[in-house]
Formats: C-alpha cells, sequence, structure tokens
C-alpha cells in the first residue's frame, strides 16, 4: 500500500482505493478486475469524495453524449434526469464549499467548472424533457 494520496499527495491519512459498487445509475462495476487494473490508486478521504464526484461525473457525461448522439441513455426518463441535474448541482456547490471548513478540494480529479458546463448543458438541452 502506497503511503501517499495518489491525487493530491497528502501523507499520514488513511488511504482507501475505489474499487466496487455501483454507479449513479445503479449499475454494478468493478475497476480492479485483475487483468485489467494491476496498479490501483489510492486516496485521502478528501480525494476519495471527490472521486465518487468524478465518477457520478463521468457516467452522467456519457450518457448524455449517447442521448445526444441518438443513442440509448438513462437520461431518457425526466425523473433520471431530474435526478442527474440534480446530483451535478451538488457536485458543483461541493467542489465550490470543500470538503470540510477550511479543507478545499485538490481538484486534480474534477474541477467545478466542469461540472458546471455539464449542468449548464444539461439544462438547456433539455435532455430527456422536463
Amino acid at each position: 500500500m502506497p503511503s501517499a494520496c495518489d491525487a493530491c499527495g497528502a501523507t499520514g491519512a488513511p488511504l482507501a482505493k475505489v474499487s466496487l459498487g455501483r454507479d449513479f445509475f445503479g449499475r454494478t462495476y468493478d475497476r480492479l478486475t485483475p487483468s485489467s487494473d494491476r496498479s490501483p490508486a489510492w486516496y485521502c478521504p478528501r480525494c476519495s469524495d471527490e472521486k465518487r464526484m468524478q465518477s457520478d461525473y463521468r457516467v452522467i457525461k456519457a450518457a448524455a453524449e449517447a442521448l445526444a448522439g441518438g443513442g440509448e441513455s438513462p437520461l431518457a426518463d425526466p425523473g433520471t434526469r431530474d435526478r442527474a441535474l440534480e446530483r451535478l448541482g451538488g457536485i458543483v456547490a461541493r467542489l465550490g464549499s470543500g470538503f470540510e471548513p477550511g479543507q478545499p478540494f485538490a481538484q486534480k480529479l474534477l474541477t467545478p467548472a466542469e461540472a458546471e458546463a455539464l449542468l449548464s448543458g444539461l439544462k438547456g438541452a433539455g435532455v430527456g424533457g422536463g
């Protein structure tokens, strides 16, 4: 196990790896399958939180791109679209406010500007109705 966070370089904090779970749309994923990820990244609590936000951002962005390209997407459902807009709004707010008072996010994984651009694009495009 490494001694420093792979995102921000912090030392002396407990480190965790993001591996098994479900994405924003409830789909199961495993990014640590032995054949595909032999050197997993380890994150401090602050960067673990930022990594979860980045993961949600990525799957929402991919779904928006699929829908815009005429493909199937969970965002075709207005309820799911509204939930995605709410999550992106929360990500923008959270990245701007920080992990805890006086502890801003490293913003090495996702910036507020990236999340804001996707949020604005989804609102402006009216993806999925509503």
